[in-house]
């Protein structure tokens, strides 16, 4: 078995997401869990990197790109260290790092015609800090090849997940909503997946903006103190990505600014519950709509088994289990040590693998690219 760490930090970014897997070479092999942990950002680095999203800056961009290699490197060793493995056991690091835009669509630069995705997070510092080779920045070739390059957490989806008589979907809560829909005993090529629509993103923003002490809707509590605007829903549910047909990723700011310009014209006497409650009902009711008409269509819809932190949302995954009726809904299952809030770094740990071992990593069906492709840039230590 080789073992190999996975970070990534998702589009909340209030922390890295660490964990160490162990995987046979085997293609088709799952792999297991050997630890996982969550390491907040230093209030400093986050602060920096909410100014940056807000004021810009090149200097500002390039020094924050190494400084959050560094984070990411000590997220490395610090699980490491406390899973007692030395960096020497550990084949390699599969890095997404820290997003801070993603633009799918593909639009005129300079006479060319181009989508991108940006993504820190050093992966020189990362190689250099803990001397085990980097793979990072896994997005990019799959859009050269004229895909979304997302989503690529699908192929784990696959191997951990597929089942020979139910038909099921994951479903990822992070701060986008994604989905993978797996029929029964499927093979790869025969995998759906595309992201829904905000999950945590919008309901975040909108508590830190309201005061809310602990940043977020903790528990949905607030959502379920409150009640749906239904003229505010109803105009957030005309945004066209919620129409449009996969394959498809998001562009979080065009969320940010549909809640924004919907908000306003309903006037800011709008109660922080009752807006919260209605953020929730959106994410809710946008699944629910790319589950019918994009996966239901096609195979049938068993479970729906779910990760990310929005798992947490009570509020979320209560009317989720109402509006999904009769699947189940629920967390995913840990039977493979995947706990819901691991998901996407162990992810990163394995597409890491899939690369050294010169395998695709991207499902050209899910994201839209033109051929399969070995995905990420590869860092090497320094020698000795």
């Amino acid at each position: 078995m080789t073992l190999s760490l996975g970070l990534i930090s998702g589009t909340s970014m209030d922390g890295i997401d660490a964990a160490l897997i162990a995987c046979d070479p085997d293609p088709a092999a799952r792999p297991l869990v050997r630890g996982y942990r969550t390491y907040p950002y230093e209030p400093q680095l986050r602060a920096a990197l909410d100014a940056l999203l807000e004021e810009g800056g090149l200097e500002r961009l390039a020094r924050l790109d190494m400084a959050v290699g560094e984070a990411f490197a000590h997220a490395a060793t610090s699980l490491l260290l406390e899973l007692s493995v030395t960096p020497a056991q550990v084949r390699c690091i599969g890095s997404h790092g820290q997003t801070l835009g993603h633009w799918p669509q593909q639009v005129s630069v300079a006479g060319e015609s181009t989508g991108s995705t940006l993504q820190i997070g050093e992966p020189a510092v990362i190689a250099a800090r803990t001397g085990i080779v980097t793979v990072a920045d896994f997005r990019r070739m799959d859009m050269a090849l004229g895909g979304q390059g997302a989503p690529l957490v699908p192929l784990l989806d696959w191997r951990a997940y597929r089942h020979p008589r139910r038909g099921r979907v994951l479903l990822n809560l992070g701060g986008i909503a994604n989905l993978t829909a797996l029929p029964p005993g499927c093979a790869a090529q025969e995998v759906v997946a595309f992201d829904t629509g905000p999950a945590n993103v919008l309901m975040d923003a909108a508590a830190r903006a309201r005061g809310v002490m602990a940043g977020y809707d903790r528990d949905g509590a607030l959502a379920a103190a409150g009640q749906v605007a239904q003229e505010l829903l109803a105009r957030m549910l005309e945004h066209p990505f919620f129409g449009a047909p996969p394959p498809k990723s998001a562009d979080i700011g065009s969320f940010l600014r549909l809640m924004h310009e919907a908000v306003d014209p309903c006037g800011v006497s709008l109660e922080t519950v009752d807006l919260l409650a209605t953020l929730t009902e959106l994410t809710a009711q946008t699944v629910r709509g790319a589950i019918e008409r994009h996966v239901a269509p096609h195979q049938a819809v068993d479970e729906v088994l779910v990760s990310g932190g929005g798992v947490h949302n009570r509020a979320l995954m209560a009317r989720l289990e109402s509006l999904l009726a009769p699947a189940t809904v629920a967390p995913i299952p840990v039977d493979a040590g995947i706990v819901p809030d691991a998901k996407e770094a162990v992810a990163f740990a394995l597409l890491a693998l899939e690369t050294l071992q010169g395998r695709p990593g991207n499902l050209p069906a899910v994201t839209g690219a033109s051929a399969p492709a070995l995905l990420g840039k590869i860092v090497m230590p320094p020698a000795g």
